[in-house]
């Protein structure tokens, strides 16, 4: 595991020229501390250096191998709904763990170093990113060394010299990722207040992963040791490693909305499905916030979509701000949103969703096309299980005529479900047939305050067309 640029991001963060020249000073302390101590662990080897004879070619190998293995990062997402970011695999681990096992002190310290060159030669990475982690793996590889010989000097554990070898291998490539993993966890945690549990570096599958890893590198320094020959065909299994590290992104990918971050709505589905068999099975509530953009049109026509996006994207970082951790927001479609909000009653989700209205009508959006800060309001309409509905169909069918009559009220507020929604849909006498259905306008409606009821003509929607299909109003 390394710590990138890419491990940093949030949607909210700061411009990265800023954020990645800068250190808090508990995380710039720590930088200090763990940089000592690699100076400390690395420079009595790097001394004795022009006295190694032997194990060159082995060096040669193994840097050159963890050099490759570094510039082919396989970036996924960190697990839990408000956890922003990414983090980076590398199957490094398969080219350090032989270098801390089979090569002297002074070679091993020189590794990390030969790793991180030509990635940093690449991508020009910040100052602090880059020497962070030739620190880390210098401690890793040295920890991980010591380890080794300290187990195998210990001929009272074992006395069969191959499982000696065998217990002094896994005390290796155990005290290799937790080492890695602990410093990269304490600089996340300083550096970006980033906790254990949400920067996912302990989490079961992070960890495994860098274990599999760590224990193919011992058998490939046990196989250098016996027929270096067949080293090709111990490596063959790196591609299929590489592919499978890449499975949690593509996963993030299939269930994610790229532009925003949010739950797409193919997954926000099977989650309001799953929610509402729970919420039935165990007689708990559930309410679903249906909220849709004001004027994005306006917003893309005066300021160009890019701004729009913008727009989208704050609202997502409205919703994080405001939601609970196991509410599940996600991007509807186009300028809709839905939220979904396990155990919630009437009450406290109409509270949810007028404060998510104020604070996004409170917030200011720099865009490069304009001059001026944009602002954004947004339209909620709420919806309860059991009482407006039972059906995930129904619960968002309500919801919606709720947003709908928030729209027409005059937008900027949240409106519940109730009787007055369903007035929407409620059959409605037919125009003379000697005037054309298109030119049926529709009443004109006074602005009302928040959550008050108000009754619109079924087959009339906002344009002022009728819907010939299914004779209902519908948001054009």
């Amino acid at each position: 595991m390394t710590m990138v640029p890419a491990a940093l991001e949030s949607p909210e963060a700061p411009p990265p020229e800023a954020a990645e020249t800068r250190l808090p000073k508990a995380a710039l302390a720590f930088y200090l501390l763990v940089g000592v101590a690699a100076f400390a662990a690395a420079v009595p080897p790097f001394e004795r250096i022009a006295q190694v004879r032997h194990g060159w070619l082995a060096f040669f190998v193994f840097a050159t191998g963890a050099a490759l293995a570094q510039m082919f990062v396989v970036v996924a997402p960190r697990r839990g709904r408000n956890s922003q970011g990414t983090l980076s695999y590398h199957t490094t681990g398969v080219f350090l763990l032989p270098a801390a096992l089979l090569l002297a002190p002074p070679l091993a310290a020189l590794v990390p170093v030969v790793q991180h060159l030509p990635e940093w030669l690449k991508k020009r990475q910040p100052w602090y990113i880059a020497t962070f982690n030739i620190f880390n793996y210098t401690l890793t590889v040295l920890a991980a060394l010591a380890v080794n010989r300290w187990v195998l000097d210990r001929s009272g554990i074992l006395s069969n010299a191959h499982a000696r070898t065998a217990v002094a291998g896994f005390a290796a490539y155990v005290a290799y990722v937790f080492v890695n993993h602990g410093l990269l966890a304490a600089m996340f945690r300083l550096g970006r207040n980033l906790s254990i549990r949400e920067s996912g570096l302990f989490a079961g599958e992070s960890v495994s992963a860098e274990l599999v890893l760590a224990a193919l590198g011992v058998g490939v320094a046990s196989l250098w040791s016996s027929n270096p020959w067949l080293l090709p065909l111990a490596l063959a299994p790196i591609v299929l490693i590489n592919r499978s590290l890449a499975v949690p992104a593509l996963q993030q990918q299939a269930r994610v909305d790229p532009k925003t971050g949010l739950f797409n709505a193919r997954h926000f589905a099977a989650a309001l499905a799953d929610e509402l068999s729970r919420a039935e099975r165990f007689d708990r509530p559930a309410s679903l916030l249906m909220c849709d953009l004001d004027l994005l049109r306006d917003i893309n026509n005066e300021h160009g979509h890019l701004a729009g996006d913008a727009v989208l994207r704050g609202v997502a970082g409205v919703f994080r701000e405001e939601l609970r951790h196991y509410d599940i927001p996600a991007r509807f479609g186009g300028e809709e949103f839905s939220i979904l909000l396990p155990e919630t009653g009437a009450t406290q989700a109409l509270e949810i969703a007028d404060r998510i209205r104020r604070t996004l009508a409170a917030r200011r959006f720099q865009v490069e096309t304009s001059t001026e800060p944009i602002r954004a309001t947004i339209s909620i309409g709420v919806a309860v299980f059991p009482t407006d509905a039972t059906g995930a169909d129904e619960l968002i069918h309500e919801a919606d005529l709720a947003v709908y009559r928030a729209k027409l009220q005059g937008r900027n507020r949240v409106v519940a479900a109730g009787p007055e929604s369903r007035l929407l849909t409620e059959p409605q006498p037919q125009p003379h047939a000697s005037v054309s259905a298109f030119e049926v306008q529709p009443e004109p409606v006074r602005e009302q305050a928040p959550f008050a009821p108000v009754a619109v003509p079924e087959a009339v929607t906002r344009c002022g067309r009728i819907c010939r299909t299914c004779r209902r109003a519908r948001r054009c």
